[in-house]
């Protein structure tokens, strides 16, 4: 009969097995040319050491307008803000000026993140690299 221990440790290896799926896809995502836009600088260096090399564009320091401008003619962008209430409403608030710019946003994507990563943290700036050899996370 399974413990209650057991089903823990079941649950904890499914959840770092979806973390580490995640962050193939967004480092794939990354590599492909679609640009990330976060929150702030904080975000920016958090998915650097995950692994991403690709664009990644803070929203701090800009309006939602001018972001959107400014990347109006990107092929392809990910929304990468924060899991929270804020972070949902700046993501439709942008999606909705994005649109007809001929960016294309990738929304799955963005939904299939969040779920691979809330159980870490609901803000960006807050996901670590999984330590491989001890399941638990470092920086």
């Amino acid at each position: 009969m399974p413990t209650t221990r057991n089903a823990s440790s079941v649950m904890q290896k499914l959840l770092e097995e979806g973390f580490r799926n995640g962050v193939a896809l967004l480092v794939e995502l990354s590599k492909n040319g679609v640009v990330v836009i976060v929150e702030g600088q904080k975000d920016v260096i958090s998915l650097r050491h995950l692994g991403l090399t690709g664009p990644i564009i803070p929203l701090a320091g800009h309006s939602v307008l001018t972001l959107a401008e400014m990347l109006a003619g990107n092929a392809q962008v990910l929304i990468l803000f924060d899991f929270d209430t804020r972070g949902e409403q700046l993501t439709r608030l942008l999606i909705s000026q994005l649109h007809g710019t001929g960016t294309r946003v990738h929304h799955d994507f963005r939904r299939k993140l969040k779920k691979a990563f809330s159980w870490q943290s609901r803000v960006i700036e807050g996901l670590r690299p999984l330590n491989r050899d001890t399941n638990t996370t470092k920086f």
